[in-house]
């Protein structure tokens, strides 16, 4: 009878909301690892259900998972298993921007957040700065937007981010930008081959707390680039493609 009876109260918790998983399988959010669908949609429904349950962690696991523009909220972070792929989509249309900066992950104004794991998050940048330019001889586009190609991660006003442990790749603007945040942590993250030139590593503005760790960056542009009024600044370890020591470039 005891048995029975906390049995039923877990069952009762959990229905009431007391109880709750902090890691969530992205399957449950109809999100689709065929590499066709896109999955823009499901990926920020199933972030806006895990902020909203209090936080937790999204877990993609093996296959290539097409998406827009995501924004991550408070609580919530992604994990990108090994086999995980998350693919930007190459329609420009489907990216979103926080003061003009467009990326593929994006926060603004939000509490600890991350994205982890031994994955990979791929840009298609020459796919994407194909499409900008056939919008753009199709009088779609103006020219300025040849400019503002996306990223794959940008940050605003955030506070506490976390990223750790997986491979960027083929962005077509900056890789990793972040502005106004405090408390960041860079770790064990690989960065190769933009799809364009200009197109810098890791970029920051009016930074507080900041801890690059363990990097690997590739870049045709400015591996880490600083508009010279960040602080707290740590770098350990952090290396480019001709094993040259990576410093702060304002």
């Amino acid at each position: 009878m005891q048995k029975l009876f906390l049995k039923i109260c877990l069952i009762m918790l959990i229905s009431q909301g007391a109880l709750c998983a902090k890691d969530y399988n992205a399957s449950l959010f109809g999100i689709k690892s065929d590499g066709i669908t896109l999955n823009t949609q499901s990926i920020q429904r199933a972030i806006d259900f895990i902020s909203e349950k209090g936080g937790g962690k999204l877990k993609f696991y093996v296959g290539r998972y097409l998406t827009g523009s995501v924004q991550l909220k408070s609580n919530v972070s992604i994990e990108l298993n090994e086999g995980a792929v998350l693919v930007g989509t190459t329609s420009i249309y489907d990216y979103m921007g926080i003061n003009g900066t467009k990326a593929l992950i994006m926060a603004d104004g939000q509490q600890n957040i991350g994205v982890m794991g031994k994955g990979v998050i791929e840009g298609q940048g020459a796919g994407v700065i194909e499409q900008i330019n056939k919008q753009i001889k199709k009088g779609y586009l103006e020219e300025s937007m040849a400019q503002a190609s996306p990223g794959l991660i940008a940050m605003k006003n955030c506070i506490g981010v976390n990223i750790e442990g997986f491979n960027l790749q083929n962005a077509s603007g900056n890789f990793v930008t972040f502005s106004g945040c405090k408390q960041i942590s860079i770790k064990g993250i690989s960065i190769k081959n933009p799809a364009t030139k200009e197109g810098k590593g890791l970029v920051f503005a009016q930074i507080d707390g900041l801890k690059l760790e363990n990097l690997f960056i590739e870049t045709a542009g400015a591996e880490i680039h600083s508009d010279g009024q960040s602080k707290n600044i740590t770098i350990v370890n952090c290396k480019n493609a001709s094993g040259k020591s990576l410093l702060m470039k304002n």
